[in-house]
């Protein structure tokens, strides 16, 4: 017989405390198993959004070569007092990335030089910090807006997609810089046009994936070849081929879409794999790097042609380095 109260309504026998651990431990394991799902989902749509920043990069690039009799974007165009003016092609792109407004506060006429000798112009601090978020890939954690690390004064937006400076081995001295030729498609007053990518337009990177860093600072670990890199080492060359151990490792990489090569612009070569966990390695404009990202696997592409690719971590070097230079024969494609 059902126990009644005083008031005459069936009394509910109370939750145990074992079936409470047993509700608990269910919503626990549902939750576990949704997890990684949820995260997952998240990421699909991250790396998606970048792909998708990548192909409106293509098309901005398409559009200034249309503008310009099909010329591309230099990274550098001339000298004073030894170094370019430093302007990057991502800085050159504005307009065709909805930012004119923001390209109508570069002066052209000034020289950036380099920020350990002279400081940033006053007109172009404003500039320099401003975020361009199509320049940046959501999956990165790392702080849009790092401090130069010569002067510790002035502040960089930074970005995720780096311009195509060639595979690195091309002339023998290790150079990359605005001021030096390369085998790829940019460099200082490079004047090169899409008829230059001999090797066919969908098999010539125009910009790579990479991740930027923490900026300044150089208290973090240097295990994580995604946010630090060697520097001040006499050849970067060497460096690589000696590591590890890492040697005096810095967090400014990929820290300004402004600035083509110093500090931490947005010009890059083809010299390590995709994700190599050997880290960059540089001394003053010699660099040795890799494209690199938080997606699992590789990183992406932009190709001359505007399509995107997804290069796997485990590619023939060889061939990869084939797709960073314009007319170096090369038939076979790394995705």
């Amino acid at each position: 017989m059902r126990s009644v109260s005083t008031s005459g309504t069936p009394k509910r026998p109370a939750f145990t405390l074992i079936e409470l651990l047993v509700v608990i431990a269910i919503i626990a394991i549902l939750i576990a198993l949704l997890l990684p799902a949820v995260q997952q989902a998240r990421e699909a749509a991250r790396r998606t959004q970048c792909k998708n920043n990548m192909k409106q990069l293509g098309l901005a690039l398409h559009n200034y070569m249309s503008t310009y009799a099909e010329m591309l974007p230099s990274a550098g165009n001339t000298l004073e007092a030894g170094y370019p003016d430093d302007f990057s092609p991502l800085a050159r792109l504005l307009p065709y990335c909805d930012q004119a407004n923001l390209q109508n506060l570069i002066d052209w006429d000034l020289h950036l030089g380099h920020p350990a000798a002279q400081p940033l112009p006053p007109e172009m601090v404003p500039v320099a910090k401003t975020i361009v978020p199509m320049f940046m890939c959501p999956s990165d954690p790392a702080p849009p807006v790092a401090i130069e690390p010569f002067q510790n004064t002035f502040e960089y937006a930074g970005c995720n997609y780096a311009a195509n400076g060639g595979d690195g081995t091309d002339d023998g001295t290790n150079q990359l810089h605005p001021i030096n030729r390369n085998n790829g498609l940019f460099w200082c007053s490079s004047g090169t046009r899409i008829r230059d990518c001999i090797d066919g337009t969908s098999n010539t990177i125009a910009f790579a994936e990479s991740t930027r860093g923490p900026g300044s600072d150089t208290t973090g670990t240097d295990n994580d070849v995604r946010l630090y890199r060697m520097y001040f080492v006499a050849q970067p060359y060497d460096a690589v081929a000696a590591a590890p151990p890492h040697q005096n490792t810095d967090g400014f990489r990929l820290t300004s879409w402004l600035r083509a090569v110093i500090p931490g612009g947005c010009v890059m070569n083809g010299y390590l794999t995709p994700n190599s966990d050997i880290p960059d390695a540089a001394w003053g404009s010699s660099k040795a790097t890799a494209a690199r990202s938080h997606h699992t696997g590789g990183a992406q592409f932009l190709m001359m042609d505007g399509s995107v690719h997804f290069i796997s971590d485990s590619v023939d070097r060889d061939v990869y380095r084939g797709a960073w230079t314009a007319g170096g024969g090369e038939v076979e494609t790394p995705f």
